[in-house]
């Protein structure tokens, strides 16, 4: 019971994947057990069984898990690891779980490191990087703590203590009935609450709390405002009780009034598809901390708020963030109203084994970096469930450590030293193992099918290649760069080269293939006809310089473009917006000069292929991390110091996380160590500094070596177009990859919107980019292949283009893809 249900998302996933074992009766018996969280009577189908399929061995894996039984677990996960099935990142998260409550932190370690390749954009990855390092720390008792077990202890589960009057209320699976209902989790009777009175330190004999609030199935654990007159408190939702459905947790309320605990009442947001429990309460009773599963979350069980306004009518519940929350389990809140500080558990951050109890300080706007409360309160086993008073000098909590009566046990602690709510920042630094110096790659640059016209002008820019009629015999794909317009933007110039030539490969393939026909469609906020007055500018240039039948060509005018820039109701921006939308769209359904598989409107020109040589590659970045940087400094920055003195100095910084080339560091050294400082200024105009020392080698690739570069492109504010290249990533670009390659995918956006979300639109972008990318490699029974996703956002440092004019600022809405392959590279 101390941990929430979760419903079996991942189990009913498990059951519809293809597998190539016939599952026995056995299995298919202990699979129905398993999905009912009948644990134990799963484990003895799942054993019986003569053979089990893969999905079978990880479901017995997890049963062992759950119910403690942790030695097999590990036994049964290394097996699953070490299998030629079809592994998945969770079972190596499980594994480093499971060996982390054995106590075998550096083979969890090794297990993590593996996940976090995997999945380095996952909360629990990210968590983990940024605090392995404070291990040791963590395992050290600096005497903050001095615990104490109660004797009020059995062999049940007793845990979840919360204060009432004069002693604590807490949960237990004790009972003095003969044959008591048990649960199916673990085999034991199902919870109680019951109310203990405390007499100097120590909890008395307890006693049944309410037998009109303790039912047939759980109850408890609870909390109280603080005159005692009002309870919310967890309890199995009793109308769900089929075998085929998993009874989940809800909340009910109950008031104390002439001298009895009235009938409870459901939580509005009680659901029946998922769990809400837990419950923390305010001392007014007007605002509730609890835990759940419900969709929408980051994954697992979640921490969530909701607020009582004057009519006693709860608010839609509040997710706390990526500071709490992750894609683990988020659980038994307590909010110190005091100091405003927030006690959980969480599986899902670094700890010491199981679930751990950390701290985090509420700074008026959001919760700050939870920090892990460490030894003793923390240890290899389940340590949950804190609270403390409101002078933050005493509390309790609740564990399955060894050394305790057996289950969870409740213990004392009192606090000897303050605890540290100020924020911090965890700095940290990731550094490649090699530092290419640059690598020739072959690019396919995608040619976006528009061309952009300056406000107030009908006539073709001077930003793009305009041949004369002479020049159009010498004009070849393959040698773009003989035709270079007279303006660039200054960055990613080859390609924009490319573009910028847009015209004449247009006019190129439609004299190559005859029966093409376009549609030139001009879009100007001028009217109709400028629309119009533009298209046939374009027109013209393809009929006198290329000499393209007029006939092949049509033309039309428009207010907006088919796919515009400037939304209905759109208020800022608009300048660059309309910029964008002032512009001749290229529409047209012959294959012959439009990018594979797609046709019509919004379809990019065929891409040119582009050979050139690649400065400063992104796996060569070196990324430092400041945690908590974004809510403690104005602006941070770095001081970056090799073994002769030299010093270079980055920044300053604004963002938690920054990537800077391995080269610029380096410089003309081929090899060295290097002291990194952080420096940051505090909102109060305070300095911190941390220190830190990297590594950093420089190698030259292979002469063979060649990357492959391949872009993805989309409209303004949204990931639509990947549904456009899904056949092309699926059919041109995966096939190229090749054996044991790395595959770097990163996304970019233009400067237009708010910051925080383009860099998450960025990397949505580039996920979506990678699950086509993995699909198909998982259909052709590929697993040799490296994946790494970046999501840039509008970074300028990071940009590929310039966002100057609008034909860079679309480009620069991009994912690009960088195929390496695996081959020795020689140290210089």
């Amino acid at each position: 019971m101390k941990k929430i249900i979760i419903i079996a998302i991942a189990f009913i996933f498990i059951c519809f994947s293809v597998n190539a074992q016939e599952k026995s009766r056995k299995e298919i018996k202990g699979d129905k057990y398993a999905f009912r969280y009948a644990y134990d009577d799963a484990i003895k189908s799942y054993t019986h069984a003569k053979q089990l399929t893969f999905e079978g061995q990880r479901r017995l894996a997890e049963s062992y898990h759950k119910t403690g039984q942790n030695i097999q677990a590990e036994d049964t996960y290394s097996k699953l690891v070490n299998s030629q099935g079809q592994i998945i990142p969770e079972d190596y998260y499980n594994y480093a779980m499971v060996l982390k409550i054995n106590g075998k932190y550096n083979e969890s370690n090794k297990s993590m490191d593996k996940f976090a390749e995997l999945k380095p954009n996952d909360l629990r990855a990210k968590d983990y990087s940024l605090n392995k390092n404070e291990f040791e720390t963590l395992m050290k008792d600096n005497g903050k703590f001095k615990i104490d077990h109660q004797n009020i202890n059995t062999n049940a589960d007793d845990f979840g203590a919360c204060y009432y009057k004069n002693g604590i209320v807490f949960a237990s699976s004790r009972t003095s009935k003969m044959f008591p209902r048990k649960y199916s989790w673990n085999g034991k009777p199902f919870c109680d609450m019951y109310f203990s009175e405390v007499v100097n330190g120590q909890m008395k004999s307890p006693e049944n709390f309410s037998k009109k609030l303790n039912g047939k199935l759980h109850d408890g654990p609870a909390s109280f405002s603080n005159n005692g007159t009002f309870i919310a408190f967890t309890r199995n939702n009793y109308h769900d009780k089929s075998k085929d459905k998993i009874v989940e947790l809800q909340i009910w309320f109950s008031t104390y009034k002439d001298g009895k605990w009235l009938k409870p009442e459901p939580f509005t947001y009680n659901n029946s598809e998922y769990s809400v429990g837990q419950p923390c309460l305010t001392a007014d009773g007007n605002t509730m901390y609890f835990t759940s599963d419900m969709p929408g979350g980051f994954g697992g069980a979640d921490i969530y708020k909701s607020n009582k306004n004057n009519i006693g009518e709860w608010s839609k519940p509040e997710n706390l963030g990526n500071k709490i929350n992750t894609e683990g389990d988020e659980m038994y809140p307590y909010f110190v109203e005091h100091n405003q500080t927030l006690l959980f558990s969480s599986n899902g951050r670094f700890g010491l084994g199981g679930l751990d109890i950390f701290i985090s300080a509420f700074n008026g706007l959001g919760f700050d970096r939870a920090y892990n409360a460490g030894t003793p309160l923390n240890t290899q086993s389940d340590d949950f469930a804190a609270i403390v008073n409101d002078s933050m000098s005493k509390g309790y909590f609740s564990s399955n450590r060894s050394g305790g009566s057996g289950g969870d046990d409740i213990y004392s602690f009192d606090l000897l030293k303050k605890i540290e709510t100020t924020p911090d920042v965890l700095f940290s630094v990731n550094a490649p193992t090699n530092i290419p110096v640059e690598r020739r790659v072959r690019e396919t640059f995608p040619v976006r099918n528009y061309v952009f016209f300056d406000l107030g002008s009908k006539e073709i820019s001077d930003r793009y290649v305009l041949l004369k009629k002479e020049q159009v015999k010498d004009f070849k794909e393959d040698q773009l760069e003989v035709f270079t317009p007279k303006k660039l933007s200054g960055r990613s110039d080859r390609q924009m080269i490319v573009y910028y030539n847009v015209l004449n490969i247009l006019g190129d393939r439609m004299g190559k293939n005859p029966t093409t026909i376009v549609r030139l469609a001009g879009a100007s906020m001028e009217g109709i006809d400028d629309g119009l007055a533009m298209a046939e500018s374009v027109k013209k240039y393809l009929v006198d310089v290329f000499g393209i039948d007029a006939s092949r060509i049509n033309t039309e005018g428009r207010i907006k473009p088919r796919i515009p820039s400037e939304q209905a109701g759109g208020k800022l921006e608009l300048d660059l917006l309309r910029e964008g939308d002032r512009r001749v769209s290229i529409w047209s359904t012959s294959p012959a000069i439009l990018m594979e598989f797609e046709s019509g409107q919004d379809t990019p020109l065929q891409p040119v292929e582009i050979t050139g040589v690649q400065i400063a590659p992104i796996e060569s970045f070196v990324t430092f991390n400041a945690q908590g940087s974004d809510t403690v400094f104005t602006s941070w920055s770095l001081k970056i110091m090799n073994k002769k003195g030299t010093i270079k100095n980055f920044g300053p910084y604004s963002k938690e996380n920054v990537s800077i080339p391995g080269k610029s560091i380096l410089d003309t050294l081929h090899e060295g160590d290097f002291k990194v400082t952080m420096i940051g200024k505090t909102k109060n105009d305070m300095t911190i500094k941390k220190d830190t020392t990297v590594h950093l080698v420089l190698w030259a690739p292979d002469k063979n070596e060649e990357m492959m570069r391949f872009s993805v492109i989309f409209e303004f504010n949204d990931s639509k177009s990947i549904d456009i290249y899904e056949k092309y990533l699926t059919q041109i670009v995966t096939p190229k990859i090749p054996n044991n390659a790395t595959v770097i995918i990163h996304g970019y956006t233009d400067v237009i919107g708010d910051e925080t979300r383009n860099q998450k639109l960025s990397l949505d972008r580039a996920n979506d980019v990678k699950r086509i990318i993995v699909n198909a490699l998982s259909k052709a029974n590929r697993k040799d292949v490296k994946m790494d996703v970046y999501g840039f956002g509008e970074d300028l440092n990071y940009a590929p283009f310039d966002n100057k004019y609008p034909e860079g600022r679309f480009y620069n809405r991009t994912v690009i893809i960088d195929i390496i392959p695996s081959i020795k590279i020689a140290k210089l």
